[in-house]
């Protein structure tokens, strides 16, 4: 949707099919192809990768991406639908708590913008990784409690400025933050964290990518880190794939799907321009 209202203008060229994630079997490789690893026919899933944004992406039948950035998709008794909703949000997920923030058993974390796909995910990884505690933000009162049925131990109703809040609050302020709703909120993010505490910027759910002023000795806290995850091949490669799925597969990470068909792309950016759906949206092109 960003890419689409020109926010990744110099990353981005038009036109461009969108897209940066799907599932599907390989239908064939160039004549120049030396080595294979996937044979044709094989079912794979595929996500970033300058997918959707340098290469054509996948809001289409056919795509051409990386074989090193393909990962097969492992034996699953998942509805396709749902299996397409995986690849990037597992990916974003697991690499912003495991690699971006390093959060370990017994810390506990913030995840502001909670009732995004990512942000659900995250309540729920975050209770396999093994936090204390676990926070999420929402900006409306009606889903407190639709973030307490996905993991979070505390909710906080987020109009911008929660920092008193959670600093205010019998538990008090987080070892980590994941803040996927971007630059509109993350001088307050970075007050809700503490001492020697790190906060990760993952998500731009606000709709603004950068700051019009950043005073680092002023909007930065004493001793508290910043970093970005912004997501790659090489995370979608070494991530614990296979083990997720099967958590998906099992029930232990809940994630909800909505399924579309691809002359439903625009249907599907109003439902996104309105805030989402408090689900992740797949679009199926073919049930094989």
């Amino acid at each position: 949707m960003f890419t689409r209202q020109g926010n990744s203008l110099g990353v981005v060229e038009f036109p461009r099919i969108l897209g940066i994630e799907c599932i599907g079997a390989i239908a064939g490789y160039p004549s120049s192809t030396k080595t294979i690893t996937h044979p044709v026919g094989t079912r794979v899933a595929t996500c970033m990768g300058g997918l959707g944004r340098m290469i054509p992406g996948s809001y289409a039948e056919y795509t051409c991406v990386a074989e090193t950035n393909m990962r097969p998709i492992p034996d699953t008794s998942l509805p396709i639908g749902t299996f397409a909703a995986l690849p990037q949000m597992l990916q974003a997920t697991w690499g912003s708590l495991v690699t971006g923030l390093d959060l370990k058993a017994g810390e506990s974390i913030l995840i502001r913008g909670s009732t995004s796909s990512i942000g659900l995910c995250a309540l729920q990884l975050a209770h396999k990784i093994g936090a204390s505690r676990i926070a999420g933000t929402t900006r409306s009162a009606a889903r407190v409690q639709m973030l307490y049925d996905n993991g979070a131990d505390e909710v906080f109703v987020d109009g911008g400025e929660i920092a008193s809040q959670v600093t205010q609050s019998p538990k008090g302020a987080s070892n980590k933050v994941l803040e996927l709703t971007g630059p509109t909120t993350l001088k307050d993010s970075l007050r809700c964290t503490i001492q020697k505490g790190t906060v990760c910027m993952t998500g731009v759910q606000g709709g603004s990518w950068k700051f019009d002023q950043f005073m680092p000795f002023g909007d930065l806290p004493n001793r508290v880190r910043l970093c970005i995850y912004g997501g790659g091949p090489e995370d979608f490669m070494l991530m614990p794939w296979e083990e997720l799925v099967k958590d998906v597969e099992a029930g232990r990470v809940k994630i909800p799907v909505r399924t579309f068909k691809l002359e439903d792309i625009q249907e599907i950016h109003d439902i996104l321009e309105k805030g989402g759906g408090c689900a992740k949206m797949a679009v199926v092109v073919a049930e094989e």
